[in-house]
């Protein structure tokens, strides 16, 4: 290149370390160079002016408009301790920090009056992490007093997930009537009686009734009424008596009406089940003399009950959405189906729902805000798909949805944050299985696919989604020798793994959450979350299938066998519909099973 044509011409240098943070923390240790002096209760911190200024707006304005706190080169702090001034400053200087329950609370109070947002992000972020019943209503006031969202929104949903036990005492008075408002407005209230929250807010108006009796009207549109059984009803009536500030208007309703009217139903009047569709039976018995088996699995009682199954299904696919799950797809003697089904926990019926456009099996299944992906999978035996296709449930529409890169089947499925993934799959067959190494990322919105590689492949795993992820588990992986089994079309080039790990919302694998390995290698297992715990249930590997269970919680270090099996008849069982289904309880589900008159709302007397 001529001096012409380097003339002009910007060139990036490779940054190198400073040893900024090596040169701070010498430079505080040995209060070097110090120009400016911090006094708390009398203890004087000699400290830099530009730093502090950097990291803080309150001291920016400190030093640079002035203020009763400055004198001459020293700052007088009122409000901080010494012992909290010291953790602050070693913080800033070295970005060292140990962090204890007793500690966070007064340092975060620390960072939030001297404005210095890191330390208090990372405050918050800790005290998030360690809220309990105990200590959740200290949290709320700090939360309010330092204007902080994160913490304020984590108090919340605590006391949303542990409504009862945070409501038996008085400590709730402090509530501000907004969050009341935010908390008996969730459906995830952990709360089997709509009394219980009705008698909530009954509480908090009383407790300081001249100042919050304004509230109570709007209180109580978040009290869903309808589902308030007879002897509650009479309950509410004594109660209105007793204090005679409100009007109870009623209705004649039947079932359907009252679930409508209801809006939802509370997560405290479900109990979470397993749902077990023995797809594969049919193989076994002629069609017209054999139905589809359905067992539900209660994992706290270990107990299984049989529900109504579907006729002529064979292999499909599964997902669910609380009291609603639903199947797609599958293959009878060589003949592949279109179908989706839905099955209402209310009702205890299945209802056809419209047909996909593309006949389909061993593909990526989900729902996620009234829609469900149908994704690749095969259309005849061994005939890879690329298509996919949603559902709107609302319209009853089938929509294309943007091709897979590639043609793919087998793949673990799941969804988070309006993204699906697809993880690991089989991309064909010729001589032997072709593994896809990585991860394929819908984004809903735009809908474009993501490719994301991974080390390994594998096809016919479980994923479950977490908060910020999927755990991935077993399935097939790759070997190096082919080998011939008995009865095979291919040499086989796979073999069952006990391996599970975790792939962050990008895709790529975290290391740093541990899974213990499973008991046995699995691959066409039933995986689902019921609860706090995941489930991993029968499954195959080359030889045989099984029907144990086993569960695991994050944080665990083995995986726990259940004492129930799957109530088969064969051996084992894989390749079946799993899905976690939630079932009202049993005094919730009989309110809608009957025509009667229902209290619909209660409105203040004008």
């Amino acid at each position: 290149m001529s001096t012409s044509q380097k003339r002009g011409q910007v060139t990036k240098l490779k940054p190198r370390p400073l040893g900024l943070k090596e040169g701070l923390t010498e430079m505080y240790q040995g209060e070097l160079l110090c120009d400016i002096t911090l006094v708390a209760e009398g203890q004087k911190f000699p400290c830099h002016r530009a730093l502090l200024a950097a990291v803080s707006p309150y001291f920016r304005d400190v030093f640079i408009k002035g203020g009763k706190e400055l004198e001459g080169t020293e700052v007088q702090l009122q409000g901080v301790s010494p012992s909290i001034m010291q953790n602050i400053l070693k913080y800033i200087y070295t970005e060292e920090l140990a962090l204890t329950p007793e500690l966070a609370p007064l340092l975060f109070t620390g960072a939030s009056q001297l404005q210095i947002t890191p330390l208090q992000t990372v405050c918050c972020g800790f005290l998030a992490t360690h809220i309990s019943i105990q200590n959740c209503f200290e949290m709320y006031s700090l939360a309010r007093q330092h204007h902080s969202q994160p913490l304020l929104h984590a108090v919340l949903q605590l006391l949303i997930n542990n409504f009862d036990r945070a409501f038996e005492e008085d400590n709730f008075f402090q509530l501000d009537s907004a969050d009341l408002a935010t908390v008996i407005s969730s459906d995830d209230l952990e709360v089997a009686s709509e009394l219980r929250v009705y008698q909530v807010v009954r509480r908090w108006v009383q407790s300081e009734p001249r100042k919050r009796s304004s509230f109570l009207g709007e209180l109580l549109r978040h009290v869903r009424f309808p589902l308030f059984g007879p002897e509650e009803q009479d309950v509410l009536q004594a109660d209105l008596e007793r204090w005679g500030d409100l009007d109870l208007e009623r209705k004649v309703m039947d079932g359907p009406e009252r679930l409508q009217q209801s809006r939802a139903l509370r997560q405290g009047m479900y109990k979470p089940h397993i749902l077990c569709i023995d797809t594969q039976i049919c193989e076994y018995q002629p069609l017209e003399s054999e139905e589809t088996h359905m067992n539900c699995y209660e994992p706290q009682a270990e107990s299984w009950e049989k529900l109504p199954g579907l006729k002529a299904l064979t292999h499909s696919c599964c997902t669910s959405n609380g009291d609603r799950v639903y199947l797609s797809g599958g293959v009878h003697k060589n003949v592949y189906s279109t179908a989706v089904f839905e099955f209402n926990a209310f009702t205890n019926h299945w209802l056809q729902l419209p047909s996909m456009v593309v006949p389909r099996v061993a593909h990526g299944f989900v729902f996620d805000h009234q829609k469900l992906y149908a994704m690749g999978g095969w259309c005849r035996f061994q005939s890879f798909l690329s298509l996919a296709e949603s559902l709107d449930l609302a319209t009853e529409t089938w929509t294309p949805m943007a091709k897979l890169p590639f043609a793919l089947s087998h793949p673990a499925s799941g969804v988070l944050r309006q993204k699906v993934y697809l993880l690991g799959g089989a991309t064909g067959i010729s001589n032997h299985w072709l593994f896809h190494k990585g991860v394929l990322i819908y984004e809903m919105a735009s809908n474009t696919w993501t490719q994301v590689p991974l080390a390994t492949g594998f096809f016919a795993a479980g994923a479950v989604a977490a908060e910020n992820g999927l755990y991935v588990f077993g399935g097939y992986t790759e070997k190096k020798f082919e080998d011939w089994e008995e009865r095979a079309l291919v040499p086989e080039n796979r073999h069952g793994t006990r391996k599970c790990f975790f792939v962050n919302e990008a895709g790529k694998v975290n290391f740093n959450v541990a899974i213990p390995k499973l008991r046995r290698a699995l691959a066409n297992a039933g995986v689902v979350r019921c609860g706090k715990r995941i489930y991993v249930l029968g499954g195959e590997d080359l030889t045989q299938r099984y029907k144990a269970i086993y569960s695991w919680q994050p944080g665990e270090s083995r995986w726990h066998r259940a004492g129930a099996e799957i109530p088969v008849l064969r051996e084992g069982i894989s390749r079946f519909g799993c899905a976690t289904l939630l079932r009202p309880k049993p005094h919730i589900l009989q309110l809608f099973q009957v025509t009667s008159v229902v209290v619909t709302s209660a409105v203040p007397k004008s």
